[in-house]
């Protein structure tokens, strides 16, 4: 459904300035900021588990993985 101009007009108002584009990019890079930040603190609180040997060197690798491949394929699909 299209955007009529008084919608669009009602949009930027209530945001401040932004149009509809902008405020989707800035939605999409706020939620890969916090994306990566969480895929950042799931790497550095393993790798420190394993350093101090409460984990093995395969569940470091596992749960890392399992991070990066996750942080992937969301940032894949919400382009």
């Amino acid at each position: 459904m299209p955007v009529s101009a008084s919608q669009e007009a009602a949009f930027t108002g209530a945001t401040l300035g932004f149009t509809m584009e902008n405020f989707s990019t800035t939605i999409l890079l706020m939620f890969y900021s916090i994306l990566y930040l969480w895929m950042t603190w799931v790497i550095i609180t393993q790798w420190k588990a394993w350093s101090n040997q409460k984990i093995l060197f395969y569940d470091f690798l596992t749960r890392s993985t399992r991070a990066v491949v996750l942080t992937l394929f969301l940032g894949f699909f919400m382009q």
